[in-house]
């Protein structure tokens, strides 16, 4: 793909955080975009944020339903006649903390955003003639243990090794996919993560400064994956923000800000919850 220009980009939970740091971007490239989320509220705060930027329509959305996804990508080729790129960005991480503490109703329902949503946007957009899928990886993508947000990590190792089952079947077909690990990034999901109990509290322990030298915008996430996809040429493409080297370059500069009095440690909440035993949370 050699321009984003005049495409037509379809983004799931794109009415804040990262999915809208992706429609600003993908609009200040040129393309045409089409924006979900859940909330009619939040869908027309969000639009009325993006205007300035192009042509941005919103359609409401839930991933966990099946039927609300097809529509979503019919809406958007009944609008613009076709649609070029469908980026699953809807997902969130469940809270923090040792897994066996976890509430399973909030695993489940994290679940289904995270990993049927990327399927049910996957099929739509493959049957509605998108040219181009994005599925964001995340922590967890390594199959490497992750706490304490095991349960996110596990979600994220199945969108994984799905995106590569299905890029090894669609071998052969004009569909490009790109596997996109966006990073830390400074959005609700980190800036205020609920934690489970008193193991929970300790693991979180070096939140703050993790989140100083690893942790970016997600406006800068949203241009390099416009960047990316502007120069993608091969049939599938994983692509890691993160680099190997970014934490020692991260460290470096919070030792320097340091001895400069320069930085500061970004914003957060952590907001507490007590472990969940079956018959005591119901």
């Amino acid at each position: 793909m050699e321009t984003i220009k005049d495409k037509v980009v379809v983004i799931t939970g794109a009415t804040r955080g990262f999915g809208y740091a992706i429609a600003e971007a993908m609009l200040k490239a040129g393309a045409t975009v089409v924006i979900s989320g859940r909330k009619p509220e939040a869908l027309e705060k969000a639009l009325n944020g993006l205007q300035a930027w192009g042509p941005v329509s919103g359609e409401s959305c839930d991933v966990r339903d099946e039927a609300q996804v097809y529509a979503l990508a019919r809406a958007a080729v009944a609008r613009h006649g076709r649609m070029d790129i469908w980026v699953n960005n809807a997902g969130y991480s469940a809270a923090a903390g040792r897994v066996l503490e976890m509430d399973p109703a909030e695993a489940l329902d994290m679940f289904k955003v995270n990993a049927l949503g990327t399927l049910y946007g996957a099929q739509a957009a493959v049957r509605h003639g998108a040219k181009v899928l994005v599925n964001l990886y995340g922590a967890g993508s390594n199959g490497k243990a992750s706490s304490p947000t095991g349960l996110y990590a596990a979600s994220k190792a199945w969108v994984t090794s799905f995106t590569r089952t299905l890029a090894k079947e669609m071998a052969g077909t004009d569909l490009q996919i790109l596997a996109f690990n966006p990073g830390m990034m400074l959005t609700d999901m980190l800036t205020r993560p609920v934690v489970v109990g008193e193991r929970g509290r300790e693991m979180m322990k070096p939140y703050g400064f993790v989140l100083r030298f690893l942790a970016r915008r997600p406006e800068q996430s949203a241009e390099e994956l416009v960047k990316v996809l502007s120069g993608l040429k091969k049939p599938f493409t994983e692509y890691r923000v993160l680099k190997p080297w970014t934490p020692f370059l991260g460290l470096l500069r919070v030792t320097w800000e340091n001895i400069t009095h320069s930085g500061q440690t970004p914003a957060f909440e952590l907001q507490f919850k007590e472990p969940y035993r079956f018959g005591e949370e119901r």
